[in-house]
């Protein structure tokens, strides 16, 4: 079986560069998609066009994931875990994973350029999670120490695929409260499913002009990372006139000789 459905995905008749360019990004499509099709996908506003952009850290760095694994995890766990754990993470914890448990598969890149595969593991899949829970607050609370929250609120002002994630991982990194109108939203559906299809066709059959969903992503954490060091500036600004020290006008006091 040459899928990701497979709880064994390495012993397939699939290259390597095969499994991380093709499989990967297609069973992220799939789930994404499935998610818009069925109103659960976590970028949708509620009724009141709230978005609830939580952010999923990695426990290796206590930094919040980017584009590219945080929307699929986020679509795979929703709300019940704001943490993903590698075997590193877990190891410098002296725990371990649960036997027979299939994580989040993820590509990153090696230092030769070349792409590897590993995995995202929740919590609730590894032995002592309260210990990894332990070493991954750690992690978190000395990555927000540098990066604070931000107590403020955007909206979300174009239904551009690139733009309106952009603004939705920014929120997830920031702690910024996220909103968009329900326009918006609609035609963002519309135009983000046709990344999503286009990365679902068959390479023969894909549309010249829309981006791998790979490449799409990290165009996603660019916008995002932009947002945020715009909403970061402002927030200094704020900050600097909010605690600026008042000037002391008293007369210095003449010395008797």
């Amino acid at each position: 079986m040459s899928s990701l459905d497979t709880t064994k995905p390495f012993n397939n008749s699939v290259s390597e560069k095969q499994f991380n360019g093709f499989f990967i990004p297609r069973h992220n499509a799939k789930i994404i998609k499935e998610s818009i099709e069925n109103g659960t996908a976590p970028f949708l506003p509620d009724r009141n066009g709230n978005v609830n952009a939580k952010p999923i850290y990695n426990g290796n760095t206590g930094y919040c994931l980017n584009a590219k694994d945080l929307i699929p995890l986020k679509v795979i766990q929703g709300e019940k875990s704001d943490r993903v754990v590698t075997y590193k993470t877990v190891n410098d914890a002296h725990s371990r994973i649960n036997a027979g448990e299939k994580g989040f598969f993820y590509n990153f890149q090696r230092e030769d350029k070349t792409v590897g595969t590993s995995q995202f593991f929740f919590l609730d899949q590894v032995e002592h999670p309260e210990r990894v829970n332990e070493a991954v607050d750690k992690k978190i609370e000395s990555a927000n120490a540098k990066l604070p929250k931000l107590n403020k609120t955007i909206e979300i002002p174009s239904a551009n695929p690139e733009e309106y994630l952009g603004m939705y991982v920014a929120a997830c990194k920031s702690g910024a409260s996220l909103k968009v109108s329900p326009q918006i939203a609609e035609e963002f559906k519309q135009n983000f499913t046709a990344v999503l299809n286009n990365q679902l066709a068959k390479k023969d059959e894909r549309t010249e002009g829309i981006d791998k969903l790979s490449d799409f992503m990290y165009k996603v954490d660019q916008k995002a990372n932009a947002i945020n060091k715009e909403l970061r500036a402002e927030y200094r600004q704020e900050h600097q006139k909010e605690f600026k020290p008042k000037q002391n006008n008293r007369k210095p006091v003449e010395m008797e000789m």
